[in-house]
């Protein structure tokens, strides 16, 4: 994985030691290296996400199945809820973006952030949920 540390001091040069003796890819940034975390001068205006397919779900919509599960017969199991769409966390990037003006682009890096390291299928069944991630958001 690559990771970037923000210090090359005495913390952020060891921490840069172990993770790189791990077998990542890891690098120490601060002023001297060119990278102000103050001004973002050096930093990359790139945002980097996965492409591994999720259902993005209102927080609306999930508290509506838990209350909806609270009311109900013991169901002896799961309820799912499943999301409109699946949507990859990459496209959320540049959908995110382009909605709030942010001029930055989006990089599709397998390897980055939590869901990088989902694989497989994503949920199809289930309570079906009903609001899109882009109608969500232009609702915010």
């Amino acid at each position: 994985m690559k990771i970037a540390v923000i210090g090359t001091g005495l913390v952020g040069s060891q921490v840069v030691d172990r993770l790189v003796a791990a077998g990542h890819d890891a690098t120490g940034h601060s002023r001297a290296t060119g990278v102000d975390l103050l001004t973002g001068e050096g930093l990359d205006q790139a945002v980097r996400l996965p492409s591994t397919p999720i259902q993005p779900i209102s927080s609306a919509e999930v508290a509506a199945a838990v209350a909806e599960a609270a009311t109900e017969a013991p169901l002896g199991g799961a309820r799912e809820v499943a999301c409109p769409e699946v949507v990859p966390p990459d496209e959320l990037g540049r959908i995110t973006l382009a909605a709030t003006g942010d001029g930055r682009r989006v990089v599709t890096d397998e390897t980055a952030g939590l869901f990088a390291a989902v694989k497989g299928d994503v949920l199809t069944g289930g309570r079906p949920a009903t609001t899109r991630y882009r109608d969500w958001l232009q609702s915010r």
